[in-house]
């Protein structure tokens, strides 16, 4: 686990000192070693993370023997133990015994066709200098983050967007399309970045050309997850539920593999309890188990948590949110490097934060939701398609039947409403873009942007018309949400404190096992994960496996009811410097404000914190930011 960056532009050399600025921007990726190679027209820059192989032969940027090529990766693959074993079956032989040896040794046997054949979580440069050629991948599913920039004939990349920010004489010029899609969704999507000219490369892709003329490479799939969309109800056969079981318990032992600490992130539902279940259940390991407690009672999950430590056995403890965690907004700007509004980081940064004093890797519960259909929208979903074949048989009766009880025309008319045709759309989100509060509170120079705002989401919705509507939820979670929000922030919030977060759920293997089954085996209309829930009740405590769902949530709406949270807010958000960027007006958020002091109002909480943590990224990033935008601003929120 690392952090990389590097470049490539024919017909120059870095004399300046460039990639070592680039790499110092990576400092808490890798805190450990510090590596930076190149030659005419190509650098790589590297910060280690010691987890595998901790002597000098893990060293990267990492040389092949004949010193034709290179690799700098960040990440860790799984499966690595197995595909040494085969490469030495072929006559290779090894310095060292960590997974980025093996890596190297695959990409130079067989280039781009390696990646197909990695259970892991990466994102890697490789260069071959005998054939001029160099090769950028992030892992299937975007666990790894890597940014690029192409610029002419030159291209650059790197981890993190910070890093290619210490370029010097870069440009910030805010997206103003990217600005409203964040406003919007709450994060910005792979194909976006709040600079203009600056991009990510999008989950299982690559990039790959020649060292001489970079600026012509282009990003391409190398895999892609096909989801069965026979929308069959059975429940998992017994061979079904020992296979899942195996699969999920071998995800889990692949990812016990370290040379340091290792301990597993607990809430309190099933996805990682299981993990938590299972790794106690391991040869030689005992993890330690930590868990994020809220005063709020509403919010707090440390007792059903611990019941999941006891049952296994594990030593658990308990961090403590504050109680308000307003404070830490401007760190949170500064970790995430794009605007980030999704509330659960402020839990999943405090949680990293003291797990950094335990151990250097975690486990953690992230993607059975996406998996298995558990998210309380795509439940809701099987549950108003129920209820829509209910309106197509009782519509018949209840027109005959009102004939003589006239009342009953208004019970047939909200069925009828019911059973009316939206593309699904209505219950495929948690919340659909286009809050009337955020409309009326953004400048009007950002509103037409605004209106543009969800396109993302629409445009893969889209995508996925004519398969059922379960299958439509997964595939967008998949493409969206799961790479650009769950992964983001885990992703920084443990790099932000130099520890590793691995998925046992997000094993690829697990993924595709998953996306066999018919759809109507996942999730019924009450409730999603059944087979997860069917493996819990092997596993877990009673009390856990009837849970309610609660995600990593955040109380906000009680922080902002105060008159303390709200002074917090108003202070931020009416900063005449910030004002002066024209996103958003001042009676816009005062009517805000006002509402969210009301118990009676609806909960204005989301909206608020997503406001405030886009606020704390200008300070981070465009501090002054009235000299830092006010210039051009016209220019920036034109519509």
């Amino acid at each position: 686990m690392c952090g990389i960056c590097g470049w490539i532009e024919p017909g120059t050399q870095d004399t300046g000192g460039l990639t070592a600025r680039m790499t110092q921007r990576l400092h808490h990726r890798g805190p450990d070693d510090v590596g930076i190679e190149g030659g005419p027209g190509w650098t790589l820059g590297f910060r280690r993370l010691s987890i595998l192989d901790l002597s000098p032969a893990g060293h990267q940027p990492m040389r092949s023997p004949d010193g034709a090529c290179w690799l700098a990766f960040n990440g860790e693959i799984y499966n690595y133990v197995e595909l040494r074993r085969e490469l030495e079956w072929d006559g290779a032989s090894f310095v060292g015994s960590s997974d980025t040896e093996v890596l190297l040794r695959l990409l130079m046997r067989h280039g781009e066709a390696a990646l197909s054949r990695l259970n892991g979580m990466f994102g890697l440069a490789f260069v071959d200098t005998r054939r001029r050629r160099f090769i950028l991948a992030r892992d299937r599913l975007g666990v790894k983050p890597l940014y690029y920039r192409q610029d002419g004939s030159s291209l650059r990349f790197a981890s993190e967007l910070k890093a290619l920010l210490a370029w010097p004489g870069e440009d910030r010029k805010v997206d103003p399309e990217a600005l409203a899609q964040y406003l919007t969704l709450g994060y910005l999507p792979s194909e976006t970045c709040i600079f203009e000219g600056f991009a990510k490369l999008p989950p299982g892709h690559l990039m790959s050309g020649s060292l001489d003329d970079p600026g012509a490479a282009r990003p391409r799939p190398y895999w892609d997850l096909a989801l069965n969309p026979d929308p069959a109800a059975r429940p998992l056969t017994e061979g079904e539920a020992d296979e899942l079981e195996d699969l999920l318990a071998d995800a889990v032992r692949i990812r016990l593999r370290s040379d340091v600490p290792v301990g597993v992130f607990l809430s309190g539902g099933i996805d990682s309890g299981l993990v938590a279940s299972l790794a106690a259940r391991s040869e030689g390991v005992r993890p330690l188990a930590l868990t994020v407690g809220f005063d709020e009672a509403s919010a707090d999950e440390s007792g059903l948590a611990a019941l999941s430590a006891r049952h296994a056995g594990l030593d658990h403890r308990i961090v403590q949110q504050p109680m308000s965690g307003l404070e830490m907004l401007d760190r949170l700007g500064e970790v995430f490097d794009e605007p980030f509004g999704d509330p659960s980081a402020l839990p999943t940064y405090t949680l990293c934060e003291a797990a950094a004093a335990h151990a250097t890797v975690f486990l953690s519960g992230d993607g059975g939701d996406e998996a298995f259909g558990g998210y309380r929208r795509t439940v809701e979903a099987a549950r108003r398609r129920r209820l829509i074949a209910l309106a197509s048989r009782a519509g018949p009766v209840l027109r005959q039947v009102e004939r003589f009880v006239p009342d009953l025309s208004l019970a047939r008319h909200r069925l009828h409403r019911l059973a009316l045709p939206d593309d699904g759309c209505a219950a495929a989100f948690d919340e659909v873009p286009g809050d009337p509060a955020l409309v009326q509170l953004v400048h009007p120079r950002l509103r037409a942007a605004l209106r543009r705002g969800a396109a993302p989401l629409w445009t893969r919705w889209a995508a996925s018309r004519g398969a059922p509507l379960t299958a439509r939820q997964q595939d967008l979670d998949y493409r969206l949400y799961l790479p650009d929000d769950v992964l983001v922030k885990v992703d920084r919030a443990s790099m932000a404190h130099a520890i590793e977060v691995r998925s046992p759920l997000l094993d690829v293997r697990l993924v595709e096992w998953a996306a066999r089954l018919p759809r109507g085996c996942l999730l019924d209309a009450r409730a999603g994960k059944l087979p997860l829930r069917a493996l819990a009740r092997r596993l877990l405590p009673g009390a856990v496996q009837t849970g309610a769902k609660r995600g990593f949530g955040v109380p906000l709406d009680a922080w902002f009811r105060s008159g303390q949270g709200r002074a917090f807010a108003r202070e931020r958000l009416l900063d005449p410097r910030v004002l002066g960027l024209e996103i958003w007006t001042e009676a816009g958020v005062e009517r805000v404000l006002a509402q969210a002091g009301r118990p009676e109002a609806r909960e204005f909480g989301t909206l608020l914190w997503r406001l405030l943590m886009l606020e704390a990224w200008i300070r981070c990033y465009l501090h002054p930011p009235a000299a830092a935008i006010r210039p051009r601003s016209a220019a920036l929120l034109s519509g």
